[in-house]
């Protein structure tokens, strides 16, 4: 006998499977410039009545940048931070209703020569990205290209909006697959394809202590032990979002692999390589990154 939830999560639950529907019907009517509007107020919304998210991402700012940013400043980025991931995930929703072709036209896409060497040496390319800009819409850009591509994603907890996100996901051609299959990971890479990871959030209970933006935290070591039992390349992709309302998706070059035969120091320096490497885009462009979240669960000191 499943556990009954108490009513007011079931109030709450419901309320939300409305709003997912509600936002899907206007993805499927409004063109993407209203959308973006909704989202704006959203996000207001959203900076107004939730104080302590807020609080927590104005203290992560000042952590990791110091006195580099004022207290004006460290809120003007909250709210820009706010309003990226909101619009990021009715953009998502949009995607439902877009054309490769329309993700081509809105998404650039530069550094293509990394993954075709990546994919030449036929072992398969782990592509991992952040919380940052639109990872989503680079998804779908990347797929638009041709590149083969899984994405390790878990579902929402509530079945309607899980299903949506990922019928949006696989209208662009893109596999999603659950967190702990690892033999299916593995697999996909020896069939030389793309494994798509965003590996910059808490790792509860399982993560690596490690530096990110400067501050020790839990990090998931999937990416590097995937590439200590496979060989394949680690391939760093961002999707920026511009001023203008379009994104540029950047393919860099795959991170040098460590030369060491210990099997924990390869995979510790691989992992603070992936940390580095999402740490300089965050720094460059703080705004696009998701500070509501709580990154640093393991260091709480001032």
């Amino acid at each position: 006998m499943t556990e009954r939830r108490p009513l007011g999560k079931r109030i709450g639950y419901w309320m939300f499977r409305n709003v997912v529907r509600t936002v899907d019907g206007l993805a499927r009517i409004l063109p993407l410039s209203w959308l973006r509007v909704i989202a704006t107020g959203l996000a207001y919304l959203i900076y107004l009545l939730c104080p302590s998210r807020q609080r927590l991402a104005r203290e992560n700012i000042r952590k990791v940048f110091g006195d580099q940013f004022s207290a004006a400043q460290r809120r003007s980025i909250v709210l820009q931070s706010t309003i990226n991931i909101c619009k990021t995930m009715i953009e998502l929703f949009k995607m439902r209703y877009m054309t490769p072709e329309q993700v081509k036209a809105l998404v650039s896409l530069e550094g293509t020569e990394h993954l075709h060497q990546a994919f030449a040496e036929g072992r398969g390319a782990v592509v991992f990205t952040a919380h940052f800009g639109n990872w989503e819409l680079g998804g779908a850009r990347f797929a638009a290209e041709g590149f083969p591509v899984t994405v390790l994603a878990r579902d929402s907890n509530e079945p309607v909006c899980a299903r949506l996100i990922n019928q949006a996901r696989q209208h662009h051609n893109i596999e999603v697959l659950g967190r702990e299959d690892v033999r299916a990971m593995i697999r996909i890479l020896r069939d030389n394809r793309g494994l798509g990871i965003v590996p910059d959030q808490h790792a509860a209970g399982r993560g690596l202590e490690l530096e990110f933006l400067g501050r020790r935290a839990a990090t998931a070591a999937g990416p590097a032990v995937l590439a200590l039992h496979t060989g394949c390349a680690l391939v760093p992709f961002f999707t920026r979002r511009l001023p203008d309302g379009s994104f540029v998706s950047q393919i860099l070059p795959p991170l040098p692999l460590p030369q060491t035969d210990d099997r924990d120091q390869f995979t510790k320096q691989l992992t603070q390589q992936i940390n580095d490497a999402m740490s300089e885009q965050v720094r460059r462009y703080p705004e696009q990154w998701l500070w509501l979240h709580d990154r640093w669960k393991t260091d709480k000191d001032d």
